[in-house]
C-alpha cells in the first residue's frame, strides 16, 4: 500500500504549525491534526498492517473521536478514535515495529519542534463510516495513506473549499511541494477561519520507505 508512488508533496517531519499559537493554547478551541496510515517495517514480527496514527498539537483523551478528510470525494469521514496513551519513538519502534523514516514523519525533528511544539503521537482505531468507507485512487489520490485530522462533527462543503464545525467556517488551502530528493513530499493544510482569527496549519509529511 504504501509503496504505490504518490505523486503530490511529501516531506520528512509531519507537525502542526498553530499560526499565532493562541489558539493551540485555548483548552476549548477544537483540535486539528494529521494522520497517517502505516505498517511495520519490512521483516518485522508480527506484522501490523494499516495502522492509523494521530498527530496532534496537544494532549487529547483516549476514545476521543475526529474525522479524516477524503480529498478525492470532497468528504469528511467519521471516525478515526484515539486508542492509546501519547506515544514516544521506543513505543512507535518497539511495540508498532514502524520503520525509523516514519518514525520521523509522526514525531518530527528537534529543529522543527523546538519551532512548533512537539506533536502528540496517538495510535487510533477506525469506527463509524470510516470502517467500510472507499477511497478513490482516480488521478494519484492518496487520502488512505494520511492527511488532515477533524473534530468529529466537521464537514466539507460541496465544493471541497472549506470545512464547517460548529458555528466557524474555515476556509480550506492545500499545498504540496516533493522533497529535493524525490524521497517524499509534504502537505500543508490552511485552514483560515473569520478574521480577525489566525489560521490554523497542518503539515504532513509522506516519506519514502
Amino acid at each position: 500500500m504504501h509503496s504505490r508512488k504518490i505523486t503530490a508533496a511529501l516531506i520528512v517531519t509531519l507537525g502542526m504549525t498553530m499560526a499565532g499559537n493562541a489558539a493551540a493554547a485555548e483548552p476549548d478551541a477544537p483540535v486539528f491534526g494529521g494522520w497517517r496510515n502505516l505498517h511495520s517495517a519490512s521483516g518485522a514480527e508480527p506484522v501490523l498492517r494499516n495502522q492509523p496514527f494521530a498527530i496532534l498539537p496537544r494532549e487529547v483523551a483516549k476514545g476521543e473521536r475526529f474525522a479524516i478528510l477524503d480529498r478525492e470525494n470532497k468528504q469528511a469521514v467519521c471516525c478515526l478514535v484515539v486508542d492509546s496513551d501519547r506515544l514516544d519513538a521506543i513505543a512507535l519502534e518497539t511495540s508498532y515495529r514502524l520503520p525509523g523514516v516514519w518514525i520521523a514523519d509522526l514525531l518530527g525533528n528537534e529543529d522543527y519542534n523546538r519551532r512548533h511544539g512537539d506533536p502528540h503521537v496517538f495510535a487510533m482505531k477506525r469506527e463509524g463510516d470510516l470502517v467500510d468507507h472507499v477511497f478513490s485512487q482516480e488521478g494519484g489520490g492518496y487520502s488512505d495513506l494520511g492527511g488532515l485530522l477533524l473534530p468529529a462533527g466537521a464537514a466539507l462543503d460541496a465544493g471541497g473549499s472549506s470545512i464547517k464545525y460548529g458555528t466557524t467556517t474555515y476556509r480550506l488551502q492545500v499545498q504540496s511541494q516533493r522533497f529535493a530528493d524525490d524521497n517524499g513530499a509534504l502537505d500543508r493544510y490552511t485552514l483560515q477561519p473569520p478574521a480577525p482569527a489566525a489560521p490554523v496549519v497542518v503539515e504532513v509529511p509522506y516519506s519514502t520507505y
